[in-house]
């Protein structure tokens, strides 16, 4: 498969995940029984740049994707899509033993 294939079908499922995302929060807002406009008014944004979020055209800030989630109560989610990193440990780190503690000197007493 060449990069061209790949990139297209990359894109593909991009467009994919994107739809599915906006789906939710269209959802979400139903739920509620909001109107874009509603939804759009609470978050502090205008009517035209939800409507161009919720129906995938232009593109967001990612602070107004926090107000509509925020505003939603799924702002918090939002950390789960980028874990903490965990640390790699390297050859040298699992050959070399473990660090231990310096054992505290006691002063010499003169009594």
């Amino acid at each position: 498969m060449d990069n061209a294939t790949k990139g297209t079908e990359s894109r593909a499922g991009e467009r994919a995940l994107v739809r599915g995302l906006l789906e939710r929060v269209r959802a979400h807002r139903l739920r509620r029984n909001w109107s874009q406009a509603e939804l759009a008014r609470r978050a502090g944004i205008s009517v035209q740049s939800y409507q161009n979020f919720e129906t995938g055209h232009g593109n967001i800030t990612l602070a107004n994707l926090l107000r509509i989630l925020g505003v939603l109560g799924l702002a918090s989610r939002i950390a789960l899509l980028v874990p903490e990193p965990e640390e790699e440990r390297t050859l040298k780190d699992i050959s070399r033993p473990p660090r231990q503690r310096a054992r505290n000197k006691k002063p010499n007493r003169a009594d």
